[in-house]
């Protein structure tokens, strides 16, 4: 499965976004599991700094506490391998997974840091949202190098995988993802969509109105 991995998603404009009607404010509840480390306090901080930009579409996200556990593998691959797995239970419309920091981790990052200054390759990834549904994703929330300093943070990688879980994909500029977040309001608002559920969209148009069109789609 491909994924969104975490890079620029685009430039904003204030007066295209301000032109556009995003409807009644309308919340996305987060089903969040914890690595082991992360504390809810974090957790909170991050949904805080996002729901900041969320404001701006009348968005709200609710963080509830799935698990905390160790993580199921060192990689993102490994990470993603367990998160397939899940079912989005009644009460939640995405997944998403806080991976904390590890010694292995800070290994990996003298690596990479070592191989962003020989050649230039910027190895790390600070999370990714998965391309088929939009529902499900993962971000470094305890991610301190060197090279994350100088490139991104917890907050906006959050920020930006949450846009991916809009169905937002990589563009340089963002009017196409507030249509998107338009359409995906509207779709929630539809008497087709499961109560309860904040739907799904994809970048092609493709919709998810309920919690087993995701799960089937996923397997």
């Amino acid at each position: 499965m491909v994924l969104n991995h975490c890079t620029t998603v685009g430039f904003h404009s204030d007066s295209q976004r301000a032109a556009i009607n995003f409807g009644p404010p309308a919340e996305i509840k987060i089903c969040t599991i914890l690595e082991t480390g992360v504390s809810e306090e974090e957790t909170n901080k991050l949904f805080d700094y996002w729901n900041e930009e969320l404001n701006l579409y009348s968005l709200k996200v609710i963080p509830l506490i799935y698990r905390k556990m160790a993580r199921p593998g060192f990689t993102g691959g490994a990470i993603f391998s367990y998160l397939y797995d899940l079912e989005l239970e009644p009460g939640c419309d995405r997944i998403l997974y806080l991976k904390g920091r590890t010694i292995g981790d800070i290994v990996y990052e003298f690596f990479t840091l070592g191989i962003f200054l020989g050649v230039g390759l910027k190895l790390e990834i600070h999370g990714a949202v998965d391309s088929k549904t939009h529902s499900r994703g993962y971000i470094k929330s305890k991610y301190i190098s060197t090279l994350q300093i100088l490139f991104t943070s917890p907050e906006s990688t959050l920020v930006h995988e949450g846009y991916h879980m809009l169905g937002c994909g990589h563009q340089l500029f963002m009017e196409k993802c507030y249509i998107q977040i338009q359409k995906i309001k509207t779709l929630a608002r539809e008497k087709e969509t499961e109560e309860g559920f904040f739907p799904t969209i994809t970048p092609e148009g493709k919709k998810f109105q309920t919690r087993s069109a995701v799960l089937s789609e996923m397997q």
